[in-house]
């Protein structure tokens, strides 16, 4: 599992200066997860990491938490330390692969790489800093949630002999490339699927264009587009200040001649390409 948003803290349909998770929307909205091993965070922003503590304690009590140093500082207020994983100390740097980290059945692998959170808007970035030792409490404030090391994340699903059988590519923040490209992995294996950032992504130099050709993906899903300020998930807006339409037409252009788009609205389900023969 990817870490999931629902509560979309606002005031007055403006971005908030303090946040809470809205535990009661989460328990509503969040769909089964008991079997969740795994839970991979990009980047510790309260959108992306504010509900990861209810849901880790409440719909997936089996998982351990994978992020960067600055997410496993904030959750260790609540969450105990055994379940929580440095991915930033193993993650792929440039050409450098980084640690494959397994499920307990080792059926999925997934890696960490460097990536980073492009500026919000005309080149400002909101949010930044890191932690470097454990917070004694979740914070309340926007500003507490500060982004830390943003990570992109390549995940594996295993065949029996551990050979990868199909991969995803995963971006919860745009990213000027070499960051958030994936490494040269001996195995050549194709990316089945890409899930790419909307938010800031003209913000961010020649993205998704250079990730778009590496990755070569079967299936790009286009994530992170809707209006997350207190709208209703089932009546999904876009981002205000987002040129939608142009992310669409830049990632089709840039996708191969078998590639295909999508751009959900939550809680959709996508028919993904089937294994790659």
């Amino acid at each position: 599992m990817f870490a999931p948003s629902f509560s979309n803290p606002a005031s007055l349909g403006q971005p908030p200066l303090r946040v809470e998770a809205d535990t009661a929307r989460i328990d509503r909205l969040m769909p089964p997860a008991a079997d969740v091993s795994m839970l991979l965070v990009g980047h510790a922003h309260y959108d992306h990491l504010l509900d990861v503590p209810h849901i880790l304690q409440t719909h997936s009590p089996e998982a351990r938490v994978y992020g960067s140093k600055t997410m496993g500082h904030i959750l260790a207020a609540v969450i105990p330390r055994s379940r929580i994983v440095d991915a930033e100390a193993a993650m792929a740097r440039g050409a450098e692969p980084g640690q494959w980290f397994h499920s307990p059945q080792r059926r999925i692998r997934a890696m960490a790489i460097e990536s980073e959170h492009a500026p919000h808007l005309f080149g400002i970035k909101l949010l930044t800093g890191r932690y470097d030792q454990d917070l004694t409490e979740l914070p309340r404030s926007t500003f507490g949630w500060r982004e830390g090391q943003t990570l992109a994340w390549l995940v594996d699903l295993l065949d029996e002999q551990g050979q990868p059988v199909y991969r995803i590519h995963y971006q919860d923040a745009a990213s000027s490339p070499p960051l958030g490209l994936p490494p040269q992995l001996p195995d050549s294996k194709r990316v089945d699927v890409a899930v790419l950032c909307v938010g800031a992504w003209n913000q961010a130099a020649a993205y998704p264009r250079v990730l778009l050709q590496r990755l070569q993906p079967r299936l790009a899903v286009l994530g992170h587009w809707e209006d997350f300020f207190g709208n209703d998930p089932h009546q999904p807006q876009g981002l205000r200040l987002q040129n939608i339409r142009a992310m669409v037409a830049l990632t089709r252009e840039h996708l191969p001649a078998d590639g295909q788009l999508k751009l959900p609205v939550p809680f959709a389900f996508l028919p993904l390409p089937p294994p790659a023969r």
